[in-house]
């Protein structure tokens, strides 16, 4: 993605400043629009507008989930704002240990662009009906279809996560092995999806969202077969990360496909269920698994590969490339054929002329590293997001344990158990609606400047709710108490997750704002880390420390955590200030 914002920087400014064919520079469009994805619901969600708006070149073409509202209600339309923008955006970059390198690579491109003439340059005016641009023909049924395609991928993905928890012990039996290695079947997939972004992103940042998805999606079944046939344990566990790795593509590339096709005002419905899918895929795992592990292992797998494989033909053949630089290359192609002349040019094909993708896979890595050793704010919000994620993934390791001892579950009755905590994720899903509108109250009695700070409602809630429902698991996991007493705990545990990840994911991107998509990979990474690592002592402490003191510990832990966004609330402008990539007032 730097790349791409260097190349901009350079292309914007002779595109600001000429005449094209008789317009007055004012009415001159940028080489393609870019579209906010305001936070109104769950992790991502979107703010009502007529249409799309066009921002600054700073701003990011790809937005993670929970990128927040610039809308008339905050920043959008306020010019001392932008300009406010532009001069923090000047200091970080001062601040920036990535800056050499993004120079190198400024002066490299601006060598690669010469001899080109802007005015051949191809972009996409405002309401366009260039054949290319998919977001002015594609109809309302086929974007839901598309929404729904992808949402559901990001699902299935997730759940194969969380269908090892119940077949484990068949593992176990079959290959010979021990209960501590046979619960690497989850780390590494979580691993994998933790280090996939880091290959896919880039790639789609070259190659469109199209191609990533069916080049991820096809080697991720392919690993999948792996896991299913595999004559070894350790060629299990090859497959269960290279799946993962494969697979997470839908978890970093998705959203934007999302958000190409749907205006601000019709984003909202779709991006909600989205950014629900990785909460309810790994919810919805154990169901699957208790369901078809009577006779073997692999039937979970089986099935979710058979589902994979249907999944990627109706991509290969019904999903369109969306990504805009990409269709600009189209555009140019058509204009140089149609015209013949030569001289028409997208930008991308410059990139693509220049752009190592070594180099673009190194700094994907590098700068999240970086912010995650450099940045506090960033440190302890990806440790937040990580610690309820693992608890999350120490239960599909738990549950197995608890439930039979305790209840007498059997297989089936312990997968269902698992859905406490989806039921209370889609229970508090609509809150973000109402968070969306406080927000912009909060903005219009500040004057209509918002701080990212605005953005932590929904964490206030979360930091509550997720030690209260580890409280109440911890102390109903009794045989005399009734079974639903600990399904409560883990419903308003799950409520709780929900509204961490949307108050941090909300703050995250506001804050760090050209600096998102490396905020976002920063936490991305860590939580995954921490999800994987989980599961890996969690039976242990459950049967050395017993169930309710275990469950006791980690609410406790959670409780640790209760002063971060008041913390955060009254010094993060402070903190932001210190920050070499945060977005300062």
């Amino acid at each position: 993605m730097e790349f791409l914002k260097v190349l901009m920087n350079k292309i914007v400014p002779h595109q600001a400043h000429r005449i094209d064919n008789g317009r007055t520079p004012t009415e001159v469009h940028r080489p393609y629009k870019r579209t906010h994805i305001p936070v109104n619901m769950s992790a991502t969600g979107q703010e009502a507008s007529s249409s799309p708006t066009e921002t600054s070149e700073m701003d990011l073409e790809e937005y993670p989930p929970g990128f927040p509202s610039e809308s008339s209600s905050g920043m959008a339309g306020s010019a001392k704002r932008g300009d406010e923008e532009d001069m923090d955006i000047t200091r970080a970059n001062s601040l920036n240990p990535d800056q050499n390198f993004l120079e190198k690579m400024e002066k490299s491109a601006s060598q690669s662009n010469e001899g080109k003439n802007p005015e051949f340059e191809v972009f996409f005016e405002e309401g366009s009906m260039d054949p290319e641009n998919i977001a002015m023909h594609i109809s309302w049924p086929r974007k839901y279809y598309v929404s729904t395609l992808v949402t559901l991928i990001s699902g299935i993905i997730t759940m194969i996560s969380s269908c090892w928890s119940l077949v484990a012990e068949n593992v176990m039996s079959h290959f010979h092995i021990s209960r501590e290695v046979g619960v690497l079947g989850i780390s590494l997939y979580i691993f994998g999806l933790g280090c996939g972004p880091l290959l896919l992103s880039p790639i789609s940042e070259l190659y469109g969202r199209r191609i990533t998805f069916i080049f991820s999606l096809s080697f991720s079944v392919a690993w999948q077969c792996l896991v299913i046939w595999s004559p070894t344990i350790e060629g299990v566990f090859f497959g269960r990360f290279l799946s993962g790795f494969f697979g997470s593509s839908f978890l970093s590339v998705a959203s934007g496909t999302i958000s190409d096709i749907f205006t601000k005002d019709q984003i909202g419905i779709p991006m909600t269920f989205y950014a629900l899918a990785p909460f309810a895929g790994p919810s919805l795992g154990p169901v699957l698994s208790g369901a078809f592990n009577k006779d073997s292992y692999r039937w979970p797998f089986i099935v979710m590969m058979i589902v994979s494989s249907v999944l990627l033909g109706l991509v290969t053949f019904t999903v369109p490339e969306s990504y805009k630089p990409v269709l600009l290359i189209r555009k140019a192609r058509r204009l140089r054929k149609e015209t013949g002349d030569d001289r028409y040019y997208a930008p991308l094909e410059v990139l693509r002329g220049d752009a190592n993708i070594l180099q673009l896979i190194f700094l994907s890595v590098k700068r999240p590293i970086a912010l995650l050793l450099r940045d506090y704010m960033i440190g302890v919000l990806s440790f937040y997001t990580g610690l309820v994620l693992a608890i999350i993934y120490l239960y599909f390791e738990v549950f197995p344990y608890i439930y039979p001892k305790l209840w007498n579950f059997t297989v089936m009755e312990t997968g269902l158990a698992y859905l406490g905590l989806l039921i209370g994720m889609i229970i508090v899903c609509p809150s973000c609606l109402i968070f969306q509108k406080n927000y912009a109250r909060r903005v219009e009695r500040n004057g209509g400047k918002s701080t990212p700070e605005m953005r932590f409602e929904a964490l206030f809630y979360g930091a509550f709710c997720t030690p209260t429902g580890l409280v109440i698991f911890a102390w109903t996991c009794y045989s005399h108490v009734h079974w639903v007493g600990s399904l409560i705990g883990s419903a308003v545990f799950g409520a709780g997750v929900f509204f961490v990840f949307v108050g941090v994911f909300a703050y995250t991107v506001d804050a760090y704002r050209r600096f998102a998509a490396s905020a976002m990979a920063c936490n991305t990474f860590t939580r995954c880390i921490m999800a994987g690592v989980f599961p890996l002592f969690g039976r242990q402490m459950y049967e050395g420390m017993g169930i309710n003191w275990a469950g006791f510990l980690l609410a406790m832990v959670a409780v640790g955590m209760i002063p971060v966004p008041f913390l955060f609330t009254k010094y993060g402008p402070v903190l932001r200030g210190k920050s070499p990539y945060a977005w300062d007032d």
